[in-house]
């Protein structure tokens, strides 16, 4: 039987993948402010054990002191979410207590911190661009009633992205 089995990837190639991965999420790291997000895609498994879904990450990961930010792939790097799912574990400053240390079979120490864990911080269904000049809003600021009406709408949008990223923080 013929292995179907790819060698493994090489740091330039991983490292192109996971730029690949980020520009779906730069647009967020760009609005809030946070310009080098450490962003770090992660496989989510089950661990021996465990009843629920974690995923791993290296003492020198957390060491950073940041929040990270990840998203679910495959160990080719692949996004195993359709919604590209944007996670968020706020650094802990306890870390290495509270996380689970693991040694791999090939001796790699790693901490598993639960999906449970990480906080949701959007999806593709939920970025949404702010309102655009559209030919309909164009006629709409003709109007001066319907003026008023967009001006309110626009408001209420700036008002929930301030609200949002105050919410990240």
């Amino acid at each position: 039987m013929v292995s179907t089995k790819n060698k493994s990837m090489t740091p330039q190639e991983r490292k192109a993948k996971v730029q690949e991965l980020r520009k779906e999420h730069e647009d967020y790291f760009q609005t809030v402010g946070n310009i080098n997000a450490l962003y770090i895609p992660k496989m989510a498994y089950r661990p021996s054990g465990k009843d629920e879904l974690h995923v791993s990450f290296f003492p020198s990961e957390l060491q950073k002191g940041k929040d990270v930010f990840t998203e679910f792939v495959s160990i080719e790097y692949d996004s195993e979410d359709p919604k590209r799912t944007l996670y968020l574990l706020k650094h802990n400053a306890h870390w290495e207590e509270e996380y689970e240390k693991v040694t791999s079979s090939s001796g790699f120490e790693r901490h598993i911190v639960p999906v449970s864990e990480l906080k949701v911080i959007n999806d593709v269904t939920s970025r949404r661009s702010p309102i655009k000049e559209s030919m309909q809003v164009k006629e709409l600021v003709k109007d001066p009633e319907k003026r008023e009406i967009v001006d309110v709408l626009i408001g209420i949008e700036r008002a929930l992205l301030s609200i949002n990223q105050k919410l990240n923080k």
